[in-house]
């Protein structure tokens, strides 16, 4: 929310800008005033809301450090992974038939593959 009031912001002040260079209105004093208030605007609610940003993300560090940890030295939950090897993607849990074109009803573990139930 924060972003897209800090977006609308700048678009209306470039808009106001453009529109009043292509009319060559800029000398106008009325329309001086009127960009000069959309200026500051701009950046007193872009420094505000910076503020505000800077101020939830220490919150949330914060939080983040005084919970209190477990005894474990691991999140709970996480997977527990062999040292030796090394995996992008979650392991699968469950029989492993080895690939390739096996009947259902032919695998079994500890004997060889069987293609096609030959």
């Amino acid at each position: 929310m924060r972003s897209a009031v800090r977006l609308f912001l700048f678009l209306v002040t470039i808009v106001v800008i453009l529109v009043a260079w292509i009319t060559h209105q800029l000398t106008n004093p009325s329309i001086g005033m009127l960009i000069g208030a959309l200026v500051i605007t701009t950046l007193a609610v872009h420094f505000l809301l910076n503020i505000l940003d800077h101020r939830d993300e220490r919150r949330k560090r914060e939080a983040r450090e005084s919970r209190p940890r477990s005894s474990g030295s691991e999140e709970p939950g996480t997977v527990k992974h062999a040292e030796g090897s090394f995996s992008l993607k979650e392991k699968k849990s469950g029989l492993t038939w080895g690939g390739g074109n096996i009947k259902a009803s032919e695998a079994t573990r500890g004997t060889r593959r069987k293609f096609l139930g030959r």
